[in-house]
């Protein structure tokens, strides 16, 4: 197989899926469902599936990602050793090690595309997320890792899986130091890590939209051993730890701190819709605190604790259905600390209002009517 021909093959369907699929207008509503039923979301989890798939004999003829290791990936230059005469004479004259990088950077590229098109289709559509299960390979398989993929859930918990026991650092340092950027603890990110870390954290939007009320769904994330996975991601390191060894998400400053969002993001959602997510998150006190700061309402409860406004409900946003369950598992086990609590009475405070709106709402509107 030509490398360079490949490498174009590639390009070609990183600008199809761009064009059609490469931003969240383009895949909302009523076109989004179009494309779902044109076959859209089939299409680009056979191309997520294919490139994930281990590279053995068995499936020598596709082109998957380069390993993460990169002693792996150095010996897998060798799968490509065919040249077509259109592009022969050009390799010659050129480092052909820059034509199979260029080849890995290239389908680094077409996975994070498909991976960031399946997010977009999952966002605001019911059906499009239960097509992610429905979804079945063409032929039995197995990832880098020898896990077995048989639905499109599968794809996407393989993509997590790539990187496990992998920190940020470590993802962000793939590959060699050409044209790399130094960090300020002198650490220095690669090109390849960049774009690793964009796919994952594309795999992990897509996880969180198609995890969103989907019970169907969350069950069967729980059961291929994602929460396992997206705990260990959130707290690997000390990189999600601040100076008073509480656990919280990363700075801005962090290339991964996106990632850790959507991470927690998808433990919320999955927390509401599975009771055995939840109940296994609520042993967790280090991923409780995450989830609550991914929530956004501890600043407000602590504000109004400096002011002294334990009753006040500004600024405070919605408890999300997936914390309260974790809140709620945890409470059973006497697991709250103050501000844990709060979060619950806050939430009760603000359902009474709403009711106490609500009935007074009905009562205007049976008045008018009467005088009507």
């Amino acid at each position: 197989m030509c490398v360079v021909c490949s490498i174009v093959d590639l390009r070609r369907r990183i600008n199809l899926i761009k064009s059609h699929m490469g931003s969240m207008a383009l895949c909302r509503g009523a076109r989004g469902e179009s494309l779902r039923e044109a076959g859209a979301i089939d299409s680009l989890l056979s191309i997520a599936w294919r490139l994930i798939l281990s590279s053995d004999e068995d499936n020598k003829h596709f082109i998957t990602l380069p390993a993460i290791d990169n002693e792996s990936s150095e010996a897998s230059y060798d799968a490509f050793h065919v040249c077509c005469e259109r592009h022969l004479q050009s390799l010659m004259f050129n480092n052909n090690i820059v034509a199979f990088k260029e080849l890995h950077s290239t389908t680094i590229d077409l996975a994070s595309a498909a991976l960031g098109s399946l997010r977009d289709l999952a966002c605001g559509s019911a059906l499009n997320r239960a097509a992610f299960l429905s979804w079945e390979p063409s032929s039995s398989s197995q990832t880098l890792n020898r896990a077995v993929i048989k639905n499109g859930i599968h794809v996407l918990v393989a993509y997590i899986q790539r990187y496990d026991g992998f920190s940020w650092e470590d993802i962000l340092c793939l590959g060699d130091a050409t044209n790399a950027t130094r960090a300020e603890e002198e650490c220095i990110y690669t090109a390849r890590g960049k774009k690793e870390i964009r796919m994952l954290t594309n795999a992990l939007g897509a996880i969180r939209n198609s995890s969103h009320s989907t019970a169907d769904v969350c069950q069967s994330f729980y059961t291929c051993g994602l929460v396992d996975l997206l705990i260990r991601r959130l707290v690997h390191d000390d990189s999600t730890t601040n100076n008073n060894g509480v656990s919280v998400l990363p700075d801005a400053t962090r290339p991964w701190r996106e990632a850790c969002f959507r991470t927690a993001g998808s433990l919320i959602n999955l927390a509401e819709k599975c009771p055995a997510v939840a109940k296994k998150l609520a042993s967790n006190r280090d991923i409780i605190y995450i989830l609550l700061e991914t929530w956004g309402g501890m600043n407000a409860i602590t504000c109004n604790n400096e002011k002294r406004k334990s009753k006040s409900l500004r600024g405070l946003p919605l408890l999300h259905l997936g914390l309260a369950a974790v809140l709620n598992a945890a409470a059973g086990n006497g697991g709250l600390d103050d501000a844990m609590i709060q979060v619950l009475e806050k939430e009760r405070e603000r359902k009474k209002v709403a009711q106490r709106r609500e009935e007074e709402r009905k009562l205007r509107l049976e008045k008018e009517s009467d005088t009507s």
